[in-house]
């Protein structure tokens, strides 16, 4: 054996500094995994072309014009609520999310079709090739997520929070040179949210004796941010509820080697069998996980539409 290869010269169990390793496999894995539960028990809302919403004047289903430095001037559309539901296969009671199969344009409807125009899942969006008149009234049926869930370590250089996001009344919406709709996506956080990070508290000891596995304890925070304290409550109550649940993470670095993630750079569906979490699970399986210990720290309320709290878990992982 090369005398630099030798145990005792390199890192144990590190094969590539480009791998994930445990904190971003388990930040990545809670996300996928809260995005898909919460979709399991409804957490989703429809957005129609026929159907008039609480508030009226702008549908959920009317998308407005975005001023994106990286495009043309009518080719990208947003919805008022980011966070489109992309997955599929998954129900609550016998319905499922709407699938995105048009766009009508002025009435006319455009097929879901690269060729013309591509979907951002994440941001709420309609990307044209061909840039659109910036009068046109443009809707697309889909479905967004009642809760949105985010990393903190994703989190771009500065996160807005914005609020009244269900309320299509509201003159904000089109306003294009200033306002909360003319930030970019990327930088708005629409409540109710989660924001999981990754938190100084973890220990290690040994798993059995004859071997080097470790059994791992690494706590994980849930800041939930809500306009109201029934949603933040409801929330905190939900990710109380999970103290004892196992499951299993998949493993990042395989996903990505094998490029089976199913969103693309665009945020768009590779492929219509793009691998929902249940099957990302199932294909590339890494370790099983106990959530050990669930705590709830921080309720209170800064503002009258502002409510938070924190949730704190401890996950247990033999590695």
């Amino acid at each position: 054996m090369n005398p630099l290869c030798q145990p005792y010269t390199s890192f144990k169990h590190v094969q590539n500094i480009s791998d994930d390793f445990l904190l971003n496999i388990l930040e990545a894995n809670m996300k996928t995994f809260l995005d898909w539960a919460f979709l399991c028990v409804g957490g989703w809302f429809d957005a129609e072309i026929n159907k008039e919403t609480i508030h009226g004047i702008n549908k959920h289903s009317q998308l407005v014009p975005v001023a994106d430095p990286d495009y043309t001037d009518g080719q990208v559309w947003q919805s008022i609520r980011k966070d489109w539901v992309w997955e599929k296969g998954v129900s609550f009671n016998g319905t499922q999310p709407i699938e995105i199969s048009i766009v009508s344009v002025n009435g006319t409807v455009i097929p879901n079709d690269k060729s013309q125009y591509f979907v951002n899942y994440p941001q709420g969006q309609i990307v044209f090739n061909t840039p659109q008149p910036i009068d046109a009234i443009i809707q697309v049926e889909h479905s967004y997520r009642h809760i949105q869930t985010y990393r903190a370590s994703d989190s771009p250089w500065f996160n807005y929070l914005q609020t009244n996001t269900f309320n299509t009344s509201n003159p904000d919406i089109t306003r294009l040179e200033d306002g909360d709709w003319s930030i970019a996506g990327n930088h708005r956080v629409q409540l109710p949210a989660i924001i999981i990070e990754s938190v100084p508290r973890s220990r290690s000891y040994p798993y059995e004796l004859g071997n080097n596995d470790i059994v791992i304890e690494q706590d994980i925070a849930f800041y939930v941010l809500a306009e109201n304290k029934n949603d933040r409550n409801k929330i905190l109550d939900i990710l109380r509820l999970q103290q004892d649940l196992t499951f299993i993470l998949y493993d990042t670095n395989e996903v990505s080697q094998n490029d089976a993630f199913p969103l693309d750079h665009n945020g768009d569906l590779k492929t219509y069998i793009s691998l929902m979490y249940p099957g990302l699970v199932d294909t590339y399986p890494w370790r099983k996980s106990f959530i050990k210990n669930m705590s709830l720290f921080e309720i209170d309320s800064v503002a009258p539409e502002f409510h938070r709290g924190m949730a704190r878990a401890t996950i247990e992982i033999i590695s």
